[in-house]
């Protein structure tokens, strides 16, 4: 395998920003996975939550070596077709809210007939669970039937679910050990100092929405969404990490255009401002195709995005963080003041 410096060498100054951000990435995966072998207060499903943004580093980092012609691992058709299903899946609010809508409970009837055909005795009795809910120092960061809308394939009566994407996992472990992630340490992370719990409900019987339909399960979906990037990933990892801004930008940049599709759809009265929603800053998040946008003279060496901020903004980093999570967060809390039980 070619060391890093080798790369390195080989690699302009915008291309070497763009490996970076690549092998920051894939330090988090490998953080990810250290976690789920280390970290003694989280047994949630955080990985699930992360599914798109790992499809969005291998699909990413995949094409990325290809066009540079760096002697990366490479997909086989199977991994290919899965990766690139797996990163569109970032872009669910892209969609119309009846397509969305209609995907996130087409999941919640599957896994409503899958645990009601399972019950136990004492189930049929006291009633059954059918949504799992991840909640992060009391706040919803992840449900069950959002996840199952991010992966392609089945996941409930699909007894080789689980080899499958092992299988198909290996691939991405290859892809993170390429750009030297095992020469760093995981990212630092607080496995102690937060209170990680799971809640299991059945939707609508006995759940934690006021607005016990449709439209509940699409809003109480977008706050796990929001949480997660906002809550989840800003408290539990330690550090300054460029995934704490990604993740949030990339819900909030479909976010500003599906909440004026709320509005008209659904005459709610939600609101988000825009003022931060960049198209050009949006591509090189989710794409590493930094080239397109940042010219050599763009490029700060020290800067968390490289300077993606201050070219898209002229804001550095920290004060374009703290203005995304306040329009995010912001969001949620109507949300939450309206839905939450």
């Amino acid at each position: 395998m070619i060391c890093d410096l080798e790369v390195r060498m080989r690699l302009n100054k915008v291309q070497r920003a763009a490996y970076e951000l690549i092998q920051a990435d894939a330090r988090f995966l490998y953080t990810l996975v250290d976690m789920s072998q280390n970290a003694s207060n989280i047994s949630s499903n955080y990985i699930m939550m992360c599914q798109p943004y790992i499809g969005i580093f291998a699909d990413g980092a995949e094409q990325w070596c290809k066009k540079l012609g760096l002697k990366a691992p490479l997909f086989n058709e199977q991994e290919k077709n899965y990766y690139d299903a797996l990163r569109q899946s970032h872009k669910l609010l892209e969609k119309t809210y009846s397509e969305y809508a209609n995907l996130l409970m087409s999941k919640l009837a599957e896994s409503d007939q899958y645990f009601y055909s399972i019950r136990s005795l004492r189930e049929k009795v006291f009633g059954y669970y059918n949504v799992g809910t991840d909640l992060f120092n009391g706040e919803y960061c992840g449900n069950t039937i959002l996840g199952a809308a991010y992966i392609p394939m089945p996941l409930l009566s699909n007894q080789n679910v689980s080899i499958m994407i092992k299988d198909l996992s290996v691939i991405v472990g290859e892809l993170a050990g390429f750009f030297g992630c095992k020469a760093f340490a995981p990212y630092l992370y607080d496995d102690k100092g937060n209170t990680v719990e799971c809640k299991d409900f059945h939707f609508f019987n006995n759940c934690p929405l006021k607005e016990k339909n449709e439209l509940g399960v699409v809003l109480f979906s977008i706050l796990c969404n929001i949480n997660y990037a906002t809550v989840f990933i800003e408290n539990f990892f330690l550090e300054e990490i460029p995934q704490k801004f990604k993740f949030a930008y990339l819900q909030y940049y479909y976010l500003c255009d599906f909440v004026n599709e709320l509005r008209l759809t659904k005459g709610t009265n939600y609101s988000i401002d825009d003022a931060l929603q960049n198209r050009e800053l949006r591509n090189c998040l989710a794409h590493y195709g930094l080239g397109q946008y940042l010219e050599e003279k763009d490029i700060i060496e020290t800067d968390i995005l490289k300077g993606l901020t201050v070219k898209a903004f002229n804001l550095d980093y920290f004060e374009t963080k703290r203005q995304l999570f306040k329009h995010l967060l912001n969001l949620r809390d109507q949300i939450q003041t309206n839905i939450l039980a």
